[in-house]
């Protein structure tokens, strides 16, 4: 064979072979795209089941979330209840003490442990007969009553709010009077100040120091008036017929507690 012909084959079977690589590279390709086509795909199923997932648990989310503000609301609404509930038994308890009055300094005598059996007989006497009957008095002198009532018409009930003990030092259980009429309780609050008499030695010497005649208020009142009393900026508290008044300091106005279950913040706020 000559060299021309040597020559031209070689050229061939080179030609041959790049035939071959350039196949095969197209077949590598071919292979990469349905490969790269079949991870897409998988990719996009992927993708569409992690979305439907996220828009499960979005769902599941404004679920619980709904549900939560329900179970607020609910919450709220009971609460209110109870609080509606709290504030009316409180002022029924308060209009059952609308007659009556608390009496604050008063020792216990001997006489009263000696007579605990009575129904509350010696109690009433030594108590209109040393604080109240002056103050009757003044009403009349003052044409407010008619005429100065007797102990037994004057006084319906009368008891210690706690168990009396003679001979000492710790400050002595309130008196709970129930007086038979607003007009005659009214005339005590009105006349106490200048005709309720002080210790006399026998008292003295039993320990009192003064005699206070204040409102029975029911223990949810009593502690917001006390809570109202220990606020800054509170200058003073009383109470009229159960109802907590206040003033804040450098300021005139009159505010009045609607709700004794409010916080303080919120009363001395609105």
């Amino acid at each position: 064979m000559s060299k021309k012909a040597q020559s031209s084959d070689a050229k061939l079977d080179a030609l041959i072979a790049s035939v071959d690589a350039l196949t095969k590279s197209q077949e590598a390709l071919t292979k990469s795209q349905e490969e790269m086509k079949s991870l897409q795909e998988e990719s996009k199923n992927l993708l569409e089941a992690s979305l439907q997932r996220v828009k499960l648990l979005e769902d599941q989310v404004n679920e619980v979330t709904a549900n939560q503000a329900a179970t607020t609301a609910h919450l709220s609404s009971h609460d209110r209840d109870i609080n509606f509930l709290k504030q009316v038994a409180n002022s029924n308890d308060q209009l059952h003490r609308a007659n009556n009055l608390r009496i604050l300094g008063f020792p216990v005598l001997d006489g009263e442990i000696t007579a605990l059996g009575d129904g509350g007989v010696y109690l009433r006497n030594i108590i209109f007969h040393r604080l109240l009957q002056p103050v009757f008095e003044a009403a009349v002198r003052d044409r407010f009553i008619l005429a100065p009532p007797a102990a037994q018409e004057a006084i319906v009930k009368i008891h210690r709010a706690g168990r009396p003990v003679a001979g000492t030092s710790a400050s002595p259980p309130p008196i709970i009077v129930t007086v038979s009429s607003p007009l005659l309780r009214l005339a005590v609050f009105r006349y106490k100040s200048k005709s309720l008499p002080g210790p006399n030695p026998i008292e003295k010497g039993a320990g009192a120091k003064r005699f206070y005649v204040v409102e029975d208020l029911t223990r949810p009142t009593h502690r917001m008036m006390k809570s109202l009393q220990d606020t800054e900026g509170i200058e003073k508290v009383w109470t009229t017929d159960g109802v907590i008044r206040f003033k804040k300091t450098g300021d005139d106005s009159i505010f009045k507690v609607a709700n004794v279950f409010d916080t303080v913040e919120n009363i001395i706020n609105t």
